[in-house]
């Protein structure tokens, strides 16, 4: 069972300087580079060939071979770039952090340190050698199933900012951190047969900008490559990505691992430099590469490349003498306090008509919630990056901890919630209504004959992988169920009935099909198939009893991990609010997606899910105070109610204690400070990539997709092509309000890689203290060939009090004025008058400065690096620097910022990564 928990009343700065015994800084390591090589050349010159062949495919679920007559462990690793599922000895839970859009809005770099390290250290408390994150693809448009869990948004500069930062935060606790996906996993679409084209402009300019900070300023441990096809061969067998950029052009140290059996060609991967070949070594082996080693197509030096790299990261992180931890501390307080800084500075304002917004908590004595996604811990995507919070602080008791003299009310009757539903069905002798519904349990898949077993049963909400009692055992080949019961709705108009089930399901209600889902199988060519709900409308009338039968037959191949579910739910709810809806003084409605609806192995809608839209439109008309929080990892469709409510946030996914940060941002406590990391559509059909994906397709027709438009991604395309998104890249309210003044540009020339400073003033003129993003965006006057009319090359984010002003400084270097010369193979600034423009948003610029190339520069694209070195630093971590124990928790403190309640750690026992000098 979920616990779910309240703040404590302590002050977040005192209850870090207890987390600063439980997190401590472990970025220094025995060994350097050189001594690590050298260790690893000599164990190489000791293994046979044999060993090393066996030693670059994977074992475990995510790991790497012992090599027992060396001394090396099994090397653990952890899945999961967005909290820690489980112990390497049981299921404790790791803290459920924030999604990569969430940290992506924060436009903060010490807050992105602050997630790696955090989730660093619950890694090597959970006792493993590495996590798999952070994730940093590009956000294309919003259907990629994925998108929730990369940091970059829509901007290569940015997720080249944040995946370093991240990545650095992780290592620091002494484990390796596992940059994905290498490349181009845009979106899940096919994702095992879909061939990408990719112009090498593109690759350079948006796809691989993050993937190379994370080889050069992250120096990260190894890197995943991808499923897709890139450019006609598979990313994993890419000679031109891993060998040719990767490797030598970047440099990179540490190793490449595949995606899990991404592989098709061991012998092509093996010549392309992927260097461990995961889950088992199914492609990459002895029967696989030994012919063509003898054959002299394979040289054993290639062989010997991918062992050495793999050795030099083990002793590098003197994995050679880590003694795991018996004592798991992986819901720490310092851990849980930045999950809940990030959620914090994560929740983007988006509207606040007539300054609904923030609530006073003297006025507002009556609050309703609606939406299951509001009532439990908050929602989060499904797959590999999921996790299920062991304590979490659920929306609705976070209002009710932020505004104790307040009746907060959940309204179970516009909510979907399996377990809160009311059925009822008459008695044996058919005159009397009692509760529950009458189920059937056949042990055939056709609801044939008479039933094995009939009983009654309180609501649908079945999980064959945890219940007990059940009358059958759940044998896909022969277990079907029939559910009859009835419905009395207490409103007239259209309802929605939802159910989600592994396998078949018919839904009737008062004689009418409204739910077939056909054979029931899940998604075609899945490898973790996802249990993807089935919902409609009908419509009751108030006092009526309705008849609902529901069959279902359960179907082999889904899973009840990662998010998933064995089982079957049904729910309904009523889509036309209350007449007593007006009487609140505030409606939250929890809208948006959730891991039934988006996530890894699939593609999902723009619209939101279960007439989610209706439902709003029919609160907002009756109570203007109506306020949407909307979860996913990705826009959605809100332009059909968007003018109608009083409020707007995007809170993507917040982690486990996004209930708290959403509070205190409706009332105040917290000053809202995110920038969107995405443009939101006004109509899909505006996105700049519309016209080059369409559609999603799940179904597996789709082999074919064009990136040729890339180059105008998001902001860029929308201004190239002159359409105004609802609302821009780098957008977000504040309760306060910040004027730019006073720009300065020096040099206002521009020589290779020197850099440039850009200053001004940013100014809080409003009456509340607050943090501001300042985004500066760089643009070619007379581009010679297509360039966007501006692109992200710096942000900053400062706190302010009232009347306060500071001076701002944004450095850029050659890569901030250059594009990629294919024929060049190089980095390119023309010869021009670049514009400097500095706002509060993509679409709000407020000073304008310039700066002359005088004459045409090419930069290496060895040498040359996408982040100014002042960025280079602060993405670093030293020791002592900041992270979960070091942080800047006024930047949130408006009049009581509170820590969340967590149990005192335990410690991580033994000389463990992570654990305390």
């Amino acid at each position: 069972m979920r616990r779910t928990r309240s703040p404590a009343l302590a002050t977040s700065l005192t209850l870090l300087a207890l987390g600063i015994a439980q997190i401590s800084s472990n970025a220094a390591w025995a060994r350097t580079a050189q001594q690590a090589d050298t260790l690893a050349r000599q164990t190489l010159s000791q293994m046979t060939l044999a060993e090393k062949l066996d030693y670059i495919g994977g074992t475990g679920g995510w790991d790497v071979k012992p090599l027992p007559r060396f001394n090396l462990p099994q090397i653990l690793g952890a899945d999961g770039g967005l909290g820690l599922r489980y112990t390497n000895q049981g299921n404790d839970q790791g803290v459920v952090y924030p999604s990569g859009p969430s940290l992506a809005a924060s436009f903060n770099l010490r807050r992105a340190v602050d997630f790696g390290r955090a989730l660093g250290y619950d890694t090597a408390s959970g006792g493993y050698y590495y996590i798999t994150g952070p994730g940093m693809n590009m956000y294309r448009m919003p259907y990629g199933g994925r998108n929730f869990e990369y940091v970059s948004g829509e901007d290569p500069f940015l997720g080249a900012s944040m995946a370093p930062a991240v990545i650095n935060g992780i290592q620091s606790r002494g484990i390796w951190a596992d940059a994905k996906h290498y490349a181009a996993n845009d979106q899940e679409t096919n994702r095992f047969t879909l061939d990408e084209s990719i112009p090498e402009r593109v690759l350079r300019e948006i796809t691989l900008p993050p993937f190379e900070s994370a080889a050069k300023n992250g120096k990260v441990s190894l890197m995943m490559c991808s499923f897709q096809e890139v450019n006609g061969d598979h990313a994993c067998e890419s000679s031109h990505l891993i060998r040719d950029i990767l490797k030598d052009q970047w440099g990179f140290a540490g190793f490449v691992q595949t995606d899990y059996g991404a592989i098709i060609d061991g012998l092509k991967a093996a010549q392309a430099g992927t260097d461990i070949d995961m889950l088992f070594g199914t492609q990459m082996n002895a029967t696989v590469l030994t012919p063509s080693i003898n054959s002299g197509v394979l040289s054993v030096a290639t062989i010997n490349d991918k062992v050495r790299r793999i050795l030099r990261q083990i002793y590098l992180f003197d994995f050679d003498t880590y003694v795991p931890p018996t004592v798991h501390d992986t819901n720490s307080l310092a851990s849980n306090q930045a999950s809940l800084n990030v959620a914090r500075e994560g929740i983007v304002l988006l509207k606040n008509q007539n300054n609904l917004l923030p609530l006073d908590p003297a006025a507002v004595k009556k609050i309703a919630v609606v939406g299951v996604l509001g009532k439990y811990a908050p929602p989060s995507g499904f797959g590999s990056a999921y996790a299920s919070a062991l304590d979490y602080i659920s929306e609705t008791s976070g209002l009710a901890q932020a505004a104790p003299q307040a009746q907060v009310t959940f309204l179970d009757g516009l909510s979907l919630d399996p377990a809160a539903v009311t059925w009822t069905h008459l008695d044996a002798d058919g005159t009397t209504e009692v509760p529950g519904l009458t189920a059937e349990y056949f042990t055939n898949t056709d609801w044939s004959g008479t039933a094995a077993t009939t009983r009654t049963d309180t609501y649908v909400n079945l999980n064959w992988d945890s219940d007990t009692n059940l009358p059958t055992d759940g044998n896909t080949a022969s277990t079907s169920i029939r559910w009859t019961g009835r419905v009395t709705p207490t409103v007239s108009g259209e309802h929605v009935f939802k159910v989600r089930a592994d396998g078949v399901i018919h839904l009737t209600v008062n004689g009418q099909q409204i739910i077939n889902n056909g054979d029931g199988t899940p998604l075609p060519d899945n490898a973790i198939p996802p249990t993807i709900p089935q919902y409609a409308k009908i419509t009751l009338q108030a006092g009526q009893a309705y008849d609902v039968v529901l069959e279902y037959s359960r179907r082999p191949s889904y899973i009840a991990s990662l998010g998933g579910l064995t089982g079957v739910q049904m729910s309904w709810a009523s889509l036309v609010a209350p007449s007593d809806i007006a009487g609140y003084d505030a409606v939250l409605v929890a809208a948006g997606n959730s891991n039934e609806y988006e996530g890894e192995g699939f593609d999902h809608m723009w619209e939101l899910p279960e007439f989610q839209g209706q439902l709003i439109q029919s609160i907002a008309s009756q109570n203007p105070h109506t306020i949407v929080a909307l979860h996913g990892g990705t826009g959605l469709k809100v332009n059909d109610w968007v003018d109608q409510v009083g409020g707007l946030l995007h809170a993507f996914y917040p982690g486990q204690n996004g209930g708290q940060a959403l509070a205190e941002i409706l009332f105040g406590q917290v000053n809202p400070s995110a920038k969107l990391p995405i443009s939101l559509e006004r109509n899909l059909q505006d996105n700049p990539l519309y016209n080059y994906f369409p559609q999603f397709d799940n179904n597996g027709t789709l082999t074919q997709l064009s990136y040729a438009g890339d180059l105008l991604l998001g902001y860029r395309g929308y201004e190239k092509l002159g359409t105004t998104p609802l609302y821009p890249f780098g957008y977000g309210l504040s309760y306060t309000q910040f004027s730019y003044s006073n720009i300065s540009v020096n040099p206002p020339v521009a020589f290779g890689n020197a850099p440039i400073r850009v200053s001004f003033n940013v100014t809080n003129t409003g009456q509340r203290a607050g943090a501001e993003v300042a985004e500066l965006y760089v643009g070619q006057r007379n581009p010679r060939l297509t360039r966007p009319v501006k692109e992200l090359k710096g942000f900053q984010k400062v706190l302010l009090q009232p009347g306060q002003s500071q001076r701002v400084t944004i450095e850029l270097n050659g890569r901030s004025l250059a594009y990629y010369n294919p024929n060049r193979n190089a980095w390119v600034v023309d010869a021009d008058v670049f514009t400097i423009g500095v706002g509060a948003a993509s679409n709000d610029i407020r000073l304008r400065g310039r700066v002359l190339s005088p004459f045409r520069q090419q930069l290496s694209v060895t040498s040359s690096n996408p982040l100014p070195l002042a960025v280079q630093r602060a993405v670093q971590v030293t020791a002592g620097g900041q992270g979960p124990d070091q942080t800047d928790d006024v930047l949130f403190t408006q009049t009581q910022s509170t820590a969340p309640q967590v149990p005192p750690a335990a410690g991580s026992g033994g000389s463990a990564p992570g654990s305390a000098p």
